[in-house]
């Protein structure tokens, strides 16, 4: 060793041999002047196997050059900095093999001449501990993975689980409702019917009875008078009976038109002969068709209630002495049905509710009626993908206004599918 000519007092040179980081101190030739003990088991040499050697002996070979370049430009202006602090240059033990070490560097000037100081760090357990450092942070993010994976699909299963948890209970809650309002329905059905029944059996029972006391010849005006009204008691019998069997038909879950091909002037024709006994005195139906096809296809059995429906209404609540306008329109794709009257019509502030069920408005509460057969007709024309309007005006009258569309279209498709 050197150190005599380095360090002179013995406690440096007690410091310098006990350093815990390899010392190594060279000469402005590259040559290593002194290293302490941790240089020599870092890079296994014997002492003083290192004393005068060049700097580069403990460089790999395939970077002397650049070493020495950089040792020259640092020679030039040397300040203390470190080299890849952290990051590990390459190093060569005695044996040939390479490792990383961090390196500090410094200078100082002594009577001597102008030295250089290398403070040297092992890095091989360092980057040995980043590594397992690195591996068992991508072990762990790996579990985090899965477990966030996991945590997602257990999370998803409850959403899931929740979503049908609260499926079902809105189903139980509609079920509910449904089953009160049936029942509160139910119990409606026996108020108005109690209600609806009594008045036409006992107009039927009265004229029954009026009937047979009228045995004479000369009686036949007033025989006639009671014979019209028990038909007249039976048809509303007739309607309140049709409009519960109508309601009761809906509430199935199989409720479903099923249309057919007919003559549209045919059925209404038909209609209206059914009427004319409802007919009051001076009343009459004015039917008029505007039809380049007479053929539709609609379910008649629905189709039939809701004229039925609407020329009853128009009869009932018009005055005698009136007409009651029918049109049928049947052009291009379009089945356009218009039922007319010039009676009492609907109060303006009622007409939203027109279609609820039961809705009856003020100025008809003293004529008969269940209150559910415009609800019907709705429900019969929204199941035939048809429209229904109404215009009214109090004391002057209502329209009601049905559109069924792409009649023609349907027509033609049924014809060449071979199903007329």
């Amino acid at each position: 060793m050197l150190l005599h000519h380095i360090f002179r007092n013995k406690e440096f040179s007690a410091l310098f041999e006990n350093a815990v980081l390899g010392v190594i101190i060279v000469n402005k030739e590259g040559q290593i002047v002194a290293a302490n003990k941790h240089v020599y088991d870092e890079f296994g040499y014997l002492e003083p196997e290192l004393d005068n050697q060049s700097m580069e002996c403990l460089i790999p070979g395939r970077l002397h050059d650049i070493h020495k370049q950089h040792r020259l430009e640092y020679y030039k202006n040397p300040l203390s900095k470190a080299v890849c602090l952290g990051l590990g240059v390459d190093a060569v033990r005695k044996d040939g093999t390479e490792f990383k070490v961090e390196v500090s560097l410094g200078h100082y000037t002594s009577k001597e001449g102008e030295y250089f100081i290398a403070f040297i760090n092992d890095l091989t357990k360092k980057l040995e501990a980043d590594k397992t450092i690195q591996q068992l942070k991508g072990e762990l993010d790996q579990r985090v993975k899965e477990s966030t994976r996991s945590l997602h699909a257990t999370v998803d299963q409850l959403s899931r689980q929740i979503k049908e948890n609260e499926r079902k209970d809105a189903e139980l809650i509609k079920a509910l409702e449904n089953e009160k309002e049936m029942n509160a329905l139910k119990s409606r059905f026996v108020s108005i019917a109690s209600h609806e029944f009594r008045t036409p059996l006992s107009g039927i029972l009265a004229s029954t009875y009026l009937l047979s006391k009228y045995t004479k010849e000369s009686d036949q005006p007033q025989r006639d008078k009671h014979i019209k009204r028990i038909l007249s008691s039976a048809n509303l019998l007739n309607e309140v009976l049709s409009d519960f069997l109508s309601v009761d038909k809906m509430e199935q879950e199989n409720f479903r038109p099923n249309p057919t091909l007919f003559d549209i002037g045919v059925l209404v024709t038909e209609i209206i002969q059914n009427l004319q006994h409802m007919l009051k005195p001076g009343q009459e139906i004015d039917y008029n068709q505007e039809c380049d096809n007479d053929i539709a296809f609609l379910d008649t059995s629905m189709l039939h209630h809701i004229l039925t429906n609407l020329l009853s209404n128009a009869i009932k609540y018009s005055p005698e002495n009136s007409k009651i306008e029918l049109s049928v329109v049947r052009k291009s794709d379009d089945c356009i049905l218009r039922v007319k009257d010039h009676g009492i019509g609907i109060p303006q502030p009622e007409q939203e509710n027109l279609y609820k069920r039961f809705f009856r408005s003020t100025n008809a509460a003293h004529i008969q009626g269940t209150g559910l057969g415009l609800n019907i007709v709705k429900k019969y024309v929204d199941v035939l993908d048809g429209t229904i309007d109404c215009k009214s005006e109090e004391n002057k009258g209502t329209e009601f206004i049905v559109r069924f569309k792409n009649q023609k279209v349907v027509y033609e498709n049924h014809i060449s599918s071979g199903r007329q």
